[in-house]
């Protein structure tokens, strides 16, 4: 199995780095990686079951899931010296009664939870609407998470209680295309998130959701400040299949964007280098703390001023708990 080489990539050379054999030992930790089957994804969790963790990867395709398991666990066999394990488990993103399903399982059947990466997404896609009545991007990329995690916190905590200081961890994987996100967005309505828009925005709209989720959980979750270390960061450019949402939105001019992307972009083990500095360096501390990055070892604070917007997180917050709660029937906050 190829980790993929390091290279000389723009895209690379510009950033921070925080390679895989820069992770502390992991044994006896348990994982969690959305959309850990492909892409960044996986790499994200190959570098935690590669430091001795156990990984639980979620994403809605059999084929790759059950591939990604296989091929992960086969390369950690080969290498004695690393003791960790990934296990597949299926889930719709899309679906939140099916998320909801699954969170509640990994919450009642597992001891501890010390790392959880919200990774899983759709991409630059065209409008489309979700099976639940949400717009597909945000249903995805946002209200999945916000079920997942809340769901999961109760566990990360107890966990918390025992785990070495500043060691349980969550992490969004959120996007400088962030800064696409329209201007006038206010989390006010089902009928704003559900217009038909622009595919980036769409995907910048949810990133932008993402930095905010981050800090609302700080603000609104954590018995104290440094129980969880809750974080978000950009990848980087990078190059995996996600950019050919370009060319499904945009055709041609699409197709030059992808392109160009995949040429300058990193490689998916060099775009999982900053949410696994997040979730795993020792480097990384309370002075963090619900803070974004756009690269490993990056300067904190550098998202847009939506992104620093409070009263804009307030209401993407109170967005989701009445969606889940219809959605649910349950209130979930």
């Amino acid at each position: 199995m190829s980790l993929g080489l390091h290279t000389l990539r723009p895209a690379t050379l510009l950033s921070g780095r925080y390679k895989q054999e820069q992770i502390p030992d992991l044994s006896g930790r348990i994982g969690v990686v959305t959309g850990g089957s492909a892409g960044i994804g996986y790499h994200d969790a190959l570098g935690l079951a590669r430091a001795g963790a156990r990984v639980l990867i979620l994403s809605a395709t059999p084929e790759h899931g059950h591939q990604a398991e296989a091929q992960i666990n086969e390369f950690l066999n080969q290498n004695t010296n690393q003791k960790g394990t990934v296990k597949w488990i299926g889930v719709e993103f899309g679906d939140l009664k099916q998320v909801d399903a699954v969170a509640k399982r990994i919450a009642n059947e597992e001891e501890r939870l010390d790392i959880l990466i919200n990774n899983a997404g759709v991409g630059q896609a065209p409008w489309k609407m979700g099976k639940d009545g949400v717009e597909e991007h945000f249903a995805v990329n946002n209200l999945a998470h916000y079920v997942l995690t809340l769901r999961l916190l109760p566990l990360m905590q107890k966990t918390a209680k025992s785990a070495p200081p500043n060691s349980v961890r969550i992490v969004m994987q959120s996007s400088e295309m962030h800064r696409v996100s329209p201007n006038e967005v206010h989390f006010a309505s089902l009928e704003e998130i559900n217009e038909k828009r622009d595919g980036a925005l769409l995907y910048g709209r949810t990133k932008l959701g993402l930095i905010l989720f981050a800090k609302q959980l700080v603000k609104r979750k954590l018995a104290s400040p440094n129980e969880i270390l809750i974080t978000s960061c950009h990848p980087g450019t990078v190059d995996t299949d996600i950019q050919t949402a370009w060319t499904e939105s945009y055709h041609l001019p699409g197709k030059l964007v992808e392109l160009v992307m995949r040429v300058v972009g990193k490689t998916a083990p060099e775009g999982a280098e900053a949410s696994l500095w997040l979730a795993t360096s020792t480097d990384v501390g309370t002075e963090h703390q619900g803070h974004y990055y756009s690269e490993a070892y990056g300067e904190p604070d550098t998202e847009s001023g939506q992104g620093k917007d409070e009263s804009l997180g307030n209401a993407w917050w109170e967005f989701c708990r009445q969606q889940t709660n219809k959605i649910l029937g349950e209130e979930l906050n």
